[in-house]
């Protein structure tokens, strides 16, 4: 359930009431090849998987990026002394990189209020400048 709503009721397209599948883009790592990762895709229709061509980590971009600035922006400059240091540090910046900071890509529109639909990722949702008073 997320926010009183099935997972079911987020993944059916409201005009067919068909399930749309979420796609899982992943490298070729041992993780994703595994006998355990493929029988958990299959036992969950709703999920469909996708691997990037070997040798090409250009094409998982999005992701590479991503935890490039976590590295750069948070872990590095945090000192990280347990797992849980580093589970907090990491939850931190997905926090901050979905629902403070905005995205050149989504037309300087936050992720979280695209996804909402709050927000066109075509056209900036600036906010309107404020007159201060001159007296």
């Amino acid at each position: 359930m997320l926010d009183g709503v099935s997972m079911a009721e987020h993944l059916t397209d409201p005009d067919t009431g068909e399930i749309v599948p979420i796609t899982l883009v992943t490298a070729n790592g041992g993780l994703f090849r595994s006998f355990r990762f493929e029988h958990f895709i299959t036992a969950h229709p709703e999920l469909r998987h996708v691997r990037t061509r070997v040798r090409t980590p250009g094409q998982n971009g999005v992701r590479e990026r991503t935890f490039q600035g976590l590295r750069y922006e948070r872990l590095h400059r945090e000192q990280i002394d347990d797992a849980l240091d580093l589970v907090r540090e990491a939850d931190a910046y997905r926090v901050d990189f979905n629902t403070v900071r905005a995205h050149e890509r989504l037309s300087w529109n936050r992720p979280s209020d695209v996804h909402r639909g709050l927000a066109d990722p075509t056209s900036p949702t600036f906010p309107s400048p404020k007159i201060l008073p001159t007296a």
